[in-house]
């Protein structure tokens, strides 16, 4: 099974909205033409949240009409500069959506399952006791491969600006805020847990835990420097846009990070 990963498209109301000085619009064009060039084909596209700026009907509109372009199907997981609701419904085509958006599907005898993290237009992420309680059900040992999806990060990430907060947001956490309730309901799964997908911090990051590999995707628009003892997110401009291609063959995973040059301005 392979699959794309991209993330934190922040999409804006029209094709001209710039998100931190670059186009997001143009660069996520670049990207979808990059990845319908491929040489080979995965069996879907990832798209971990943040699809939109601001969550409005008009950016879903936008983005279907571009991401409709790409080869293979998209999944969806939901940011918190998303709206659950109308990125089932406009993007979608769900006439009645849910709540929050929570699915699965399986692939080649493998399950993927993503969960609704939203918390609202703030960084950090929530799960519901009803979302653990079905997650203790689903993760038990014996069962297909799995794989989890979530847009908020559920393992802290050696950078303070991600795990505390930074003063301009109100020292709000961009992690998951059930992080440890997280880890423990999916614990017994970890013999067939292939691993933990998210994205929200633009930046590619690999993290092994309690014998669990998570991993994050960079952004199709714009990195944040993540250093060690980093107080304050910054962008990093001169780091491109990229995606990550995930191969799991049998027990074994693999992710690759492909990045690319800016699309030239206009």
């Amino acid at each position: 099974m392979r699959f794309i990963h991209i993330s934190d498209t922040h999409l804006g109301p029209s094709p001209t909205f710039t998100y931190n000085g670059f186009n997001s619009y143009r660069h996520l064009e670049k990207v979808i033409e990059t990845i319908n060039s491929l040489p080979f084909a995965v069996d879907f596209v990832l798209h971990s949240g943040d699809v939109t700026e601001y969550g409005s009907s008009e950016e879903y509109a936008l983005a279907r009409r571009l991401l409709e372009r790409l080869r293979f199907p998209v999944k969806y997981a939901v940011g918190n500069h998303d709206n659950g609701m109308l990125l089932q419904n406009a993007l979608l085509g769900i006439e009645s959506p849910s709540g929050r958006y929570d699915h699965c599907f399986t692939v080649d005898g493998v399950q993927v399952v993503i969960l609704d993290t939203n918390n609202g237009f703030v960084p950090n992420g929530t799960l519901t006791e009803r979302q653990l309680s079905d997650l203790r059900k689903l993760c038990t040992p014996e069962g297909a491969p799995l794989i989890l999806v979530l847009h908020h990060p559920p393992v802290p990430l050696d950078t303070p600006w991600i795990a505390e907060g930074w003063a301009g947001f109100g020292h709000r956490s961009m992690l998951l805020n059930e992080s440890e309730a997280f880890r423990a309901a999916i614990a017994p799964a970890r013999e067939r847990l292939r691993g933990v997908f998210f994205g929200h911090i633009h930046r590619a990051f690999q993290v092994q835990r309690d014998g669990i590999l998570y991993c994050s995707a960079p952004s199709t628009v714009i990195q944040f420097a993540a250093y060690p003892e980093q107080r304050d997110p910054k962008p990093a401009p001169d780091e491109p846009p990229a995606f990550a291609l995930v191969t799991l063959n049998g027990a074994q995973l693999t992710v690759r990070q492909y990045a690319l040059s800016r699309p030239e301005s206009p």
